[in-house]
């Protein structure tokens, strides 16, 4: 395991989650499937870890496959976070993407069709803006960017690889959001994508009967020791809150 100091340690701030790591935050520069089935706040999570990073005057790019930006934003301010303010201030920047016109774009058709060597030239999956460093890249979701490319690619294995190594080479934290079911057996649309990640934390969205419960479980976690137990979350007004006391059955 790589030696960690510090400064290497980037801090989510969502309150009861960052502890659940011996660093007291994830290694910074981690790539972290984000995963869970409908509703089980993935979005919330992410854009809340945006949120406390802009507070902290750190760079975020919020690049969205699905929802439209002002969307976007209302959901932010209805937490109360300052969405506005970071965005004039150049802290933070939400895009939104269509994943066919990347494909169109970087691959010259939707068929997918380029060997691997073209493939590993032209990929470049998300555009930063010119001057802007981003600390933190979320995409919300990997699971539209995996429909509208990977499923018609015959090199999707290279794509992938490709990918992630693109994320790597920005050195920010990347958290991508996949889609899964409410109790998943692999984490990604392909089950690549989840031994390419550094992390993956998993968030529950749980029936009993008439109520539904949130959970929280951190399946792993590179160059890092964390605990290794299913606990509570909940949503409130001003965002999630984890409660790593508060263990939950996910059988």
């Amino acid at each position: 395991m790589k030696e960690i100091h510090p400064e290497d340690v980037f801090r989510t701030d969502i309150p009861g989650f960052d502890e659940l790591f011996s660093l007291g935050g994830i290694p910074r520069g981690n790539i972290v499937l984000i995963a869970g089935g409908p509703g089980a706040g993935k979005s919330t999570f992410c854009r809340q870890i945006c949120n406390n990073a802009s507070l902290r005057k750190q760079h975020c790019l919020y690049v969205s496959f699905e929802e439209n930006v002002e969307k976007i934003e209302r959901s932010m301010i209805a937490f109360g976070w300052d969405v506005e303010k970071f965005e004039q201030e150049g802290l933070l920047i939400i895009q939104k993407m269509n994943p066919l016109d990347i494909l169109r774009i970087k691959f010259g058709s939707i068929e997918g069709g380029e060997s691997a060597t073209e493939i590993s030239m032209k990929v470049e999956p998300i555009t930063i803006p010119r001057g802007f460093k981003p600390d933190v890249i979320v995409v919300d979701s990997l699971t539209a960017m995996v429909a509208a490319t990977i499923s018609k690619a015959k090199n999707y294995r290279v794509y992938l690889q490709q990918l992630f190594n693109f994320f790597e080479e920005t050195k920010a934290t990347t958290f991508l959001i996949t889609e899964t079911e409410e109790v998943p057996r692999r984490y990604s649309t392909t089950g690549i994508e989840e031994f390419l990640a550094d992390g993956i934390v998993v968030l529950y969205n749980i029936k009993r009967g008439s109520v539904r419960e949130n959970a929280l479980e951190i399946v792993k976690m590179r160059y890092t020791k964390h605990q290794k137990k299913v606990m509570a979350f909940e949503i409130t007004d001003r965002g999630i809150v984890v409660y790593p006391d508060k263990l939950v059955s996910i059988e």
